[in-house]
């Protein structure tokens, strides 16, 4: 297959719930004998960013001082360059979605839009998280995660789809980066061992949750690469122009958070359903009006059996990032263990929570909707393997909707109305 040169799904080269166990309606309903959305202990769960912050600013702050990138004008300036790809508004695909619930959203390019494409979509957010009145620039903007090619965990990247105009929407890809700085050259590499599990955008930051551990990435940072080749970097010796594997802007990593500890050696990994490191794999912003804004976080459980962590942390409107406490980490609000099998995604409006996964049935993908002490409902299946959740608060009398994403084959980012 052809590719252009700023294509981005070439392979790399060289390199790179069930509801307990009853009821088996599709539609509405609860499982007989299913167990509760309960409360936990959440004391013990914290993030830790350690110096991760200090040390790839001062790295980020080199390159952007040599001159040697060149940070967008804003994302929106991004966003409206050429166009290498096109999505189209309308769920093209057959959704299982009950028409009651009004389903609409937009289909991928053609070529992202089964499972034998490079890329595997994960994580759902938009500009509805972004600000307060749902749009960034004068825009309505949707952003998925992404990991690949294929099954790999190689690369990871965020799409960005401006869907103010239905009619004609804007693409932008944006391959995720880590700064680094190898024998005194500084240089960024790629984002690999990375799922891009979920994702949450708020205010000029981007949350991408990789199971043991938390990414933070800033629109303030959005670089222009000025060399289309498949190389990542500056180079080996940091004298080339910047190169993001194809790719027309790319976005480095700021920050990192660690569940419990910043291990010293080696990456230590996230443990399901029991101890102090909760896997960090769905992510979505709640914004709760005059509550206190947070990130809610859900384990995906791969064994066939419950018992998924569903955690709320807090945020900071201030620094647009998770709130640190007077020890300089991030502790939970609250924690729940969840009956749903297999959670892809999770989101909240404040007093409910609505989580992906296995459907009651034991096939398929479902929403589900659970209050804090009561066994979750089902509300309705979604076919082609739902992924993450989004919730869109209202504003201004506008009715909240509820945005998720699908990873099989036939392919549709959705939003529909609150179950």
């Amino acid at each position: 297959m052809s590719r252009s040169s700023w294509g981005r799904r070439l392979l790399a080269t060289g390199a790179s719930m069930i509801i307990g166990i009853t009821a088996a309606a599709i539609g509405p309903g609860r499982a007989a004998a299913a167990m509760a959305f309960g409360s936990i202990d959440a004391s013990s769960f914290v993030l830790d960013p350690a110096d991760s912050f200090q040390r790839y600013g001062d790295i980020i702050s080199r390159i952007e001082a040599s001159g040697k990138v060149t940070p967008a004008a804003s994302l929106g300036a991004a966003i409206d360059g050429a166009q290498d790809f096109k999505p189209t508004w309308g769920l093209c695909h057959s959704t299982g979605i009950p028409s009651t619930l009004s389903p609409t959203g937009f289909c991928w390019d053609a070529d992202d839009d089964d499972w034998v494409s490079t890329w595997r979509p994960q994580g759902i957010t938009g500009s509805w998280d972004a600000q307060p009145n749902l749009i960034w620039e004068n825009r309505k903007i949707a952003v998925a995660s992404w990991h690949g090619p294929q099954d790999s965990n190689a690369f990871a990247r965020l799409t960005f789809v401006d869907y103010t105009s239905t009619a004609a929407l804007k693409f932008r890809d944006v391959l995720l980066v880590v700064p680094d700085s190898t024998g005194g050259v500084d240089n960024f590499r790629t984002f690999d061992w990375n799922h891009a599990d979920g994702v949450l955008w708020y205010g000029n930051t981007l949350l991408v949750a990789d199971g043991g551990r938390l990414h933070a990435f800033s629109l303030r940072h959005l670089w222009t690469m000025t060399r289309s080749e498949e190389e990542v970097g500056f180079g080996t010796d940091g004298s080339k122009a910047p190169s993001g594997r194809w790719h027309r802007y790319v976005l480095p990593q700021v920050g990192e958070y660690y569940p419990e500890y910043t291990p010293t050696g080696g990456y230590v990994g996230c443990s399901p359903i029991t101890g102090n490191r909760p896997c960090l794999n769905a992510i979505s912003l709640d914004r709760r009006g005059s509550n206190r804004d947070s990130m809610v976080s859900a384990e995906y459980v791969a064994a066939d059996s419950a018992g998924g962590r569903a955690i709320r942390w807090p945020m900071s409107s201030a620094t647009a990032l998770p709130l640190l406490s007077a020890d300089g980490k991030v502790h939970a609000d609250e924690a729940f263990v969840s009956p749903i099998w297999h959670m892809q995604g999770v989101a909240s409006d404040g007093t409910n929570w609505f989580l992906s996964g296995l459907c009651a049935s034991g096939s398929g993908t479902c929403i589900h909707k659970a209050v804090p002490g009561s066994a979750p409902h089902q509300q309705a299946q979604v076919y082609g393997g739902l992924e993450n959740l989004s919730y869109q608060p209202s504003y201004n009398g506008s009715a909240p909707r509820l945005w998720g994403l699908t990873e099989g084959d036939n392919r549709v980012t959705f939003n529909i109305s609150v179950p």
